[in-house]
């Protein structure tokens, strides 16, 4: 690698610890602050060839240690759930999941082979049924049906997490969806900014490029509520702060799209429109190679990937949120930036850490 002049700090690179594994980026529902929004693709189903090979990939990878059953579908409205997590049940699953599709069986089955889910609750009855277009309440009955199951079945998993995206929209119902989650017994609860997909969402943002005293108190109310309640929350950052970092960089993470493509991340898993800070960007998949052409390993260890990994783990590309030229600049519609990096996270929410992935 060709000396950058200084010293910077190299990365582990045969080791993955985590994977995203997209079963499909179809979903049952239409709710009106999804990522899918912004997408112009037809959805699909990882075909079962292409999860055999995902299989016999791993299978020579050692330090594995966790497989996350989600990405920008719904997992369980794949049609062989049942049979995949039968495939997968060595493995420490966590499932991402809206929670509408829990039958009995599949209950059954995640109960013998899931770790941990996460299921999105981004309100209660009246905000919720509006985003997600469903009552609340199917959500609520099939998670204590859930915990039923496990008494029955002796087991203390899955263990359930709830996730709220909270906006302006729906901020209203925070406390609320706090004691939801205590009253459900969820090991965690998980609150993650909303990254708006189109312009009729693009002020509905509580966080802020510098921090307010709104903001502060707000979260500092929120973190003892849940504490009070015994809950172990994550809140996300509501302003700019200094520092940024990876966590698919830093945990050794990858993200295996329905077609087999190994990308870095949510984000840079599909193409779409997002708005940052009001601003409209356009963002593109970026996809190393596709794991039916070559093994996930080799993926994962050839050089662009490696340098892709490098110049993240080392801040090496600009901060657009807080640059004073930002607003005349055309590098970041594109997702490219003025260190001339083709593909760039210098705008990227995750990194600054108002986006939360489980």
């Amino acid at each position: 690698m060709k000396s950058l002049g200084y010293k910077v700090q190299q990365i582990e690179t045969n080791t993955i610890k985590k994977i995203y594994l997209e079963l499909t980026d179809r979903c049952n529902l239409d709710c009106s602050i999804c990522y899918r929004k912004g997408w112009g693709i037809s959805p699909k189903d990882m075909e079962l060839r292409v999860l055999d090979k995902f299989i016999k990939d791993i299978e020579g990878i050692e330090g594995i240690e966790t497989i996350v059953l989600g990405g920008i579908g719904e997992p369980t409205y794949h049609g062989d759930i049942l049979d995949i997590l039968e495939k997968l049940k060595g493995y420490n699953l966590h499932m991402t999941t809206n929670g509408t599709l829990l039958t009995e069986d599949l209950m059954k089955k995640m109960i013998e082979t899931v770790h941990t889910i996460t299921v999105s609750v981004d309100g209660m009855q009246e905000k919720f049924k509006e985003i997600r277009g469903i009552e609340l309440n199917l959500i609520v009955e099939s998670l204590k049906n859930l915990e039923k199951l496990k008494q029955q079945m002796n087991s203390p998993y899955p263990k359930v997490e709830l996730q709220f995206v909270v906006s302006r929209d729906n901020i209203s119902d925070i406390y609320k969806v706090v004691q939801l989650a205590s009253d459900l017994n969820s090991s965690r609860l998980i609150i993650s900014n909303l990254i708006p997909q189109g312009e009729d969402h693009k002020d509905n943002i509580v966080y802020e490029i510098y921090p307010t005293e709104e903001n502060k108190n707000l979260l500092t109310k929120i973190r003892n509520y849940a504490l009070g309640k015994g809950l172990n929350i994550h809140i996300p950052a509501m302003a700019l702060k200094t520092e940024r970092s990876c966590n698919f960089i830093e945990d050794m993470t990858t993200f295996i799209t329905s077609t087999g493509e190994v990308t870095p991340c949510y984000r840079l898993s599909h193409d779409g429109d997002e708005y940052v800070f009001g601003r409209d960007k356009k963002v593109k998949k970026y996809s190393f190679g596709n794991i039916m052409d070559t093994p996930l390993l080799d993926i994962w260890n050839n050089e662009r990937y490696h340098q892709f990994r490098y110049t993240l783990h080392n801040n090496l590309y600009p901060s657009c949120m807080d640059c004073d030229l930002v607003e005349g600049c055309e590098l970041p519609r594109e997702s490219e930036d003025c260190f001339g990096n083709t593909i760039s996270c210098s705008d990227c929410l995750w990194g600054r850490k108002f986006v939360v992935c489980p």
